[in-house]
């Protein structure tokens, strides 16, 4: 509890610093949402579909991959844009010297704030979206735990990327890598290619995490839901497993 005020505390201090350059991010950020709805309505205005999908059911897809985005933004962008740094300079000491994980010690850091005005609206207009289909309270709540399973998905992938670079010091450009794969990803998955698909379901599951919503809101729980929930777990486990082989192979600036 301590630990979570401090944080805030630090978080705040931050953001009133440094609020021209979180006012941009928050502005720049809401423009790259509006073109992505605007873009899909005027495809779908211009007298084109993709067969199995309305309109109102791709604007549900881009709030839900918006919104579970900004929750992982919220709790984890900051730490792991430090981490990044940190292990490449040799500056973990502090986290790894503390009595708590060092495994979330190092990922939840601060708390972004512009990212919390993003999600408000973003997830205000997916209530909307999501009311135009008609759910239940049942679908409602489900659609709630999916934003936060795969915020939690985006988050254990940039982990593990991250991880590599106890190993490699060349690749400090995988913190970016999978923010860049969910936004490529926040498609239907119809519109990739077979191979594309495969890969991004069943191997590295950002598609399915992406249109997982919308499969439960047409199809409801069914076996893509369980190997969803499975294949997170297996991915904390992998993250978990190689921040504790990485920290054996860190090497401290001091």
């Amino acid at each position: 509890m301590r630990i979570g005020k401090t944080i805030w505390k630090k978080s705040i201090e931050e953001f009133l610093i440094y609020r021209t350059a979180s006012i941009i991010t928050f502005v720049l950020a809401l423009i790259f949402l509006i073109i992505e709805l605007v873009t899909g309505n005027i495809y779908y205005a211009d007298n084109r579909s993709i067969p199995g999908w309305t309109e109102n059911q791709y604007f549900i897809l881009i709030t839900f991959v918006n919104s579970s985005t900004y929750v992982y933004n919220i709790f984890f962008i900051l730490g792991h844009e430090e981490l990044n740094d940190d292990i490449l300079e040799g500056n973990l000491d502090y986290i790894l010297i503390r009595p708590s994980s060092s495994y979330w010690l190092s990922a939840i850091r601060g708390i972004d704030i512009p990212s919390i005005f993003n999600f408000i609206i973003t997830y205000i207009l997916l209530i909307i979206f999501l009311n135009k289909e008609v759910i239940t309270q049942f679908q409602f709540i489900v659609v709630n735990i999916l934003i936060i399973t795969t915020a939690l998905m985006i988050f254990v992938l940039n982990q593990i990327c991250l991880t590599f670079l106890f190993w490699f010091n060349g690749l400090v450009g995988l913190g970016g890598v999978v923010e860049d794969l969910f936004n490529f990803a926040s498609r239907p998955t119809k519109i990739f290619p077979k191979i594309i698909q495969n890969i991004f379901v069943f191997v590295i599951p950002i598609l399915l995490a992406t249109n997982i919503t919308n499969e439960f809101l047409k199809y409801g729980i069914q076996s893509y839901f369980i190997y969803y929930l499975i294949l997170l777990v297996l991915f904390y486990v992998i993250s978990r497993f190689l921040w504790r082989l990485g920290i054996k192979k860190y090497v401290s600036a001091n």
